[in-house]
C-alpha cells in the first residue's frame, strides 16, 4: 500500500469520516474509490497493481465508515511518536475494477465496491404484499352451543377485513377454493377440476397464500356443586409463498373461554353463565391478534427469487409490484460461491433483470441460484 505520513493520514481519515457520521448502520451501499501505487520497477508491475488495488479497497472501506484510535509510544532515544489505528466499521462485500491505468510513475485502479454489513435482518419490511385467502377449515365440536357453532364463519370474515385494512396489503378472497398446491400447480389445460369448476386461481411469485383452520372444542370441569363448560379455541393459519407454495410459517393462537356454568339452581346457573356478547368480543380480540402476527410474518418474509440466465442478464419473476426499483441491490451466497452482490438493471411489474456487480461472475455461474433482496427501509 502507498505509504502515508501520520499527519496526511489523519487529515484524509478526518474528511472521509465526516459524511459517514449520519449514515445508516447495517446498510449496504455502492461506493467508487481510486487507489494509486508508485511504480518502483517495470519488472514488478503485478506487485504494483496489487498495491494500487489494495489502496482502492482501503479507501472504499473508509467510505463505508471508519473509527480512528490514537495512541503514543516511546521508541529508543525517548522519541515520542503518534500512531493512528484505522478500524473500518464496514466490510467490502464485493467489488469490480472499472478502470486501471499505468504510467511511468504510478499504477491507478478505480473500483466500484459494495460496502456494509450483511447481518441477518429480523424483518425485511416488504413494501407490498398480496395474499390470497383460500377456503378455511372449520372443526366444531357438536356439543358446542348452536349460537357458538356459527362463530367460525364470522371469525374468518373478521380476519379478511383485518388483513384488507393493513397498509400495503392486497387481500384476494378465494374462500370457496381449497388450497391444494399439487392441484393448483397442475397445468389447467389438463386439470379436470379446473375444467369443471372454472378455477384458474394461482398464486404468483412473491405473493402469499393463506389457509386457516378454526377449531372449537368443548371441555368440562366438574366439582361437587357445579359444572363449568369451556370452549377451547384454536386458530391456525399456514402461510405459503411463491408459485410453488413453499411453506413460510405457521401461525397459531389458542384461548379458553367459559361458556356455561351449571349450579344447584337454574337461576344461579343463568346468572353465573358468561354473556355471549362477551365471548364474541374475546373471539374478535383473538382474531385481531392473529391478523397482526400474520401481517408481521408476511411483511418480514425475505423477498427472494431464483435467477435464470438469459442473453441480457439474470431474470427473476418478481418486480415493481413487490417494491423493487432500478438499482436495487440483492445478494447471493452459498457454500461454494462467496457473497455476490447483484443490481437491478431492468424492471417491470412482475419481473426484473439483475447483473452481478463483479463482472467476473458469469450469468451461467449464477443461473439457478436463489437471490435475496436487502431490507426495505
Amino acid at each position: 500500500m502507498v505509504k502515508r505520513s501520520p499527519f496526511l493520514l489523519f487529515l484524509s481519515l478526518f474528511f472521509f469520516c465526516l459524511p459517514i457520521a449520519n449514515a445508516e448502520e447495517e446498510k449496504l451501499q455502492i461506493v467508487m474509490s481510486t487507489g494509486r501505487a508508485a511504480n518502483i520497477s517495470n519488472e514488478h508491475i503485478d506487485e504494483t497493481r496489487a498495491r494500487a488495488l489494495e489502496d482502492a479497497l482501503y479507501s472504499a472501506a473508509l467510505l463505508g465508515g471508519a473509527e480512528i484510535d490514537g495512541f503514543s509510544s516511546v521508541q529508543a532515544g525517548s522519541q515520542l511518536d503518534d500512531h493512528f489505528v484505522v478500524r473500518p466499521s464496514s466490510k467490502i462485500i464485493d467489488y469490480d475494477i472499472v478502470d486501471e491505468r499505468f504510467d511511468d510513475l504510478h499504477y491507478t485502479v478505480e473500483i466500484e465496491a459494495a460496502v456494509g454489513e450483511l447481518k441477518k435482518v429480523d424483518c425485511q419490511n416488504r413494501l407490498f404484499n398480496t395474499v390470497t385467502m383460500f377456503a378455511p377449515v372449520f372443526r366444531v365440536d357438536e356439543k358446542i352451543p348452536a349460537w357458538l357453532s356459527h362463530q367460525p364463519s364470522a371469525m374468518i370474515k373478521s380476519l379478511q377485513e383485518h388483513l384488507a385494512r393493513k397498509p400495503n396489503f392486497n387481500s384476494v378472497k378465494m374462500v370457496n377454493v381449497p388450497l391444494d398446491p399439487k392441484e393448483l400447480n397442475r397445468d389447467k389445460a389438463y386439470s379436470y377440476k379446473a375444467l369443471t369448476s372454472g378455477t384458474t386461481t394461482k398464486v404468483l411469485n412473491g405473493d402469499f397464500a393463506l389457509a386457516t383452520t378454526i377449531t372449537l372444542k368443548r371441555t368440562v370441569k366438574k366439582t361437587s356443586f357445579q359444572q363449568n363448560h369451556f370452549v377451547d379455541v384454536m386458530v391456525e393459519s399456514a402461510v405459503f409463498v411463491d408459485s410453488d407454495y413453499r411453506t413460510a410459517e405457521k401461525v397459531t393462537h389458542q384461548a379458553k373461554f367459559p361458556i356455561r356454568n351449571f349450579l344447584p339452581t337454574q337461576l344461579m346457573s343463568v346468572l353465573a353463565s358468561p354473556n355471549p356478547t362477551k365471548i364474541q368480543g374475546n373471539l374478535s380480540k383473538l382474531i385481531s391478534e392473529h391478523a397482526a402476527e400474520l401481517e408481521t410474518v408476511m411483511r418480514c418474509t425475505p423477498l427472494s427469487a431464483t435467477m435464470i440466465a438469459k442473453e441480457d442478464g439474470l431474470h427473476i419473476p418478481i418486480g415493481s409490484r413487490h417494491g423493487l426499483q432500478d438499482n436495487r441491490l440483492a445478494v447471493m451466497s452459498n457454500e461454494v460461491m462467496p457473497w455476490t452482490v447483484l443490481r437491478v438493471i431492468k424492471i417491470n411489474a412482475d419481473g426484473a433483470v439483475l447483473m452481478p456487480l463483479n463482472r467476473k461472475r458469469s450469468s451461467a455461474q449464477l443461473s439457478g441460484q436463489r437471490v435475496s433482496f436487502l431490507e426495505f427501509k
